[in-house]
């Protein structure tokens, strides 16, 4: 197993996989503007929306419930979550044809770094095995 530190230095250079948990790869990236990232994490709304769509995949309506804010709160917290691939909707049908959108964390975890030169942070997140399906499937 690759420490922490190697995946970061190496993940510089593209996705770096550090183990192999049961969903699947662990992916370690590096974030492109820390401090937009630690300033959404320092928002409420945002912790919320995480920590309650990693325990299932909820709705804009049920994330709203559970953060206490309007939708449209909850939407433009999930838009800027999905710039830092924290969440990704998924489609879920319905049979009277209107479809709905599924919210789920796709955070593991965070490492906050600090050095002379500020702060680092790296995120690690799991794949989903639908995904890995898709990407098998199609060579990528």
């Amino acid at each position: 197993m690759t420490s922490l530190t190697e995946a970061r230095q190496k993940a510089q250079n593209g996705t770096t996989y550090i183990d192999e948990p049961r969903d699947g790869p662990l992916t370690v990236s590096d974030v492109r503007d820390p401090e937009a990232l630690a300033d959404l994490l320092g928002d409420e709304c945002a912790r919320t929306i995480l920590v309650e769509a990693k325990k299932k995949p909820r709705s804009a309506a049920e994330l709203s419930d559970c953060a206490g804010v309007s939708e449209p709160t909850v939407y433009r917290r999930l838009e800027r979550l999905r710039e830092y691939d924290l969440v990704t909707e998924d489609i879920q049908p319905v049979t009277d044809g209107k479809n709905y959108k599924l919210y789920r964390t796709e955070l593991d975890g965070i490492e906050l770094d600090l050095s002379e030169d500020g702060f680092d942070i790296t995120v690690s997140r799991r794949d989903r095995m639908v995904d890995r399906f898709t990407q098998f499937v199609e060579g990528s």
